[in-house]
């Protein structure tokens, strides 16, 4: 496949068992051949999504289950029913044990990132993007904590419009210091920009073909 190496092409992302016309998921149909080229994760990400990862397997089975991503976002102050939960596992649960594992779990921020419709599922994802950003897990989140890895992942071009999604125009609080925002907060902007990002697809589909 033209533009992935060897070694990526061994990720769980490009090894997809689940036949797509198959797959319960189905978000992936229409943009498949689009991410297939695009599911590229640097090494700090990777990192990163491993430390993530260690921290949620509270059970350490290597298998993240709707208890213990309950159980992050209450720390996070961020309270979630059980179904809701376990929608976001079927969401990305390509092997249907009602659990995640690491391949999953990787395979589904391989799939976020390259994903610009906005169609992917990215419930989970969002949480786990919180995460990869609060570096010590204390609930919050600043522009210096997120600096590295949105520079790894859109470059110096598109980092202040990237931080923007993020924290808005607002980047610091009244006294002056650096703006701390919650994992609600982030969420909040993060479905804002869903919400855009489908309304756009939406209208480029409706314009008419010359």
């Amino acid at each position: 496949m033209a533009g992935i190496s060897e070694e990526m092409a061994k990720m769980p992302g490009f090894r997809r068992e689940v036949s797509l016309k198959n797959n319960h998921r189905g978000a992936t149909l229409e943009n498949s051949d689009y991410l297939a080229t695009r599911e590229n994760v640097q090494p700090v990400e990777l990192e990163c999504l491993r430390r993530v990862f260690k921290w949620l397997d509270t059970k350490k089975d290597d298998r993240l289950c709707w208890q213990e991503i309950s159980e992050a976002l209450v720390k996070l102050g961020h309270k979630t029913p059980r179904e809701q939960i376990e929608l976001w596992i079927w969401e990305v649960d390509d092997d249907l044990d009602n659990m995640v594992g690491w391949e999953e779990f990787l395979t589904m921020y391989q799939r976020c990132i390259s994903d610009h419709t906005g169609m992917e599922p990215r419930n989970l994802f969002n949480l786990v993007q919180f995460l990869m950003y609060d570096k010590e897990f204390n609930g919050r989140i600043s522009v210096e904590q997120t600096l590295q890895i949105i520079f790894v992942r859109h470059g110096r071009g598109e980092l202040d419009a990237e931080i923007a999604e993020i924290f808005g125009d607002q980047q610091k609080g009244h006294d002056g210091q650096e703006l701390k925002i919650t994992f609600s907060q982030f969420l909040y902007r993060a479905n804002e920009r869903l919400t855009k990002m489908r309304w756009t697809k939406k209208e480029v589909s409706k314009a008419p073909r010359k």
